[in-house]
């Protein structure tokens, strides 16, 4: 076959055709990994102002808190003005499918528990109290996540700012279980992340190694 510049401009073309295709393979898989990483980022972020919600509420109901406490009273309010964060505390399901019984809690509405309930949920023993409450966090952020490093990380950004507009929510400072809960949950999720990481670099010397 006789070989002509039409050919080699035909070629030329077929080739850059080629290189488009594969760059809007590559945009697509970025635009799909920047929306999972959005989706769980946002996840995160909801469930750890619920799981604040939770804990200011309970506190207030607790006997930590007296009626005349103003801060209390201001927080109280806070819930119950903000629709959202009062309908999860009294069982109902909110924006992303987030409930009571989305998280494990199948008990009394925390809406309508009493003082001693509220402080036996908050207990070393209850279910939100630190260690429960931070394992079952730090579950959900991993399971989310799955084996992907940067989901995770993503993931452990979502809760510490979801801790962050929390604090806003309520004027500043939360209850001190919700400062060591939170500090816990970090840990267990610091913990898979490193492992994740020694994973990576254990791959990247067997790549290398059998190069």
């Amino acid at each position: 076959m006789e070989v002509t510049n039409g050919n080699f401009k035909n070629l030329d073309i077929f080739k850059k055709n080629i290189s488009n295709e594969e760059q809007k393979v590559e945009k697509t898989e970025e635009n799909m990994n920047s929306e999972k990483n959005s989706l769980v980022h946002n996840s995160a972020v909801n469930v750890s102002i619920s799981m604040e919600s939770v804990k200011v509420f309970l506190n207030i109901k607790s006997v930590e808190f007296t009626q005349a406490n103003t801060n209390a009273q201001n927080s109280l309010m806070n819930i119950i003005n903000n629709t959202e964060v009062y309908d999860f505390l009294s069982g109902r399901e909110i924006d992303g499918g987030l409930s009571l019984s989305s998280i494990g809690y199948e008990g009394k509405p925390i809406t309508e528990l009493s003082s001693d309930e509220a402080k036996e949920l908050v207990s070393d023993e209850g279910f939100f109290g630190i260690e429960e409450t931070s394992q079952r966090v730090g579950s959900f952020a991993i399971s989310l996540a799955g084996n992907d490093l940067e989901a995770l990380k993503e993931v452990r950004k979502g809760i510490v700012q979801g801790f962050e507009e929390a604090e806003k929510m309520w004027g500043g400072t939360l209850p001190d279980i919700s400062y060591k809960t939170q500090e816990k949950t970090l840990d267990i999720i610091d913990k898979k992340i490193e492992e994740l990481l020694s994973t990576d670099s254990e791959k990247e010397l067997e790549n290398t190694l059998n190069e």
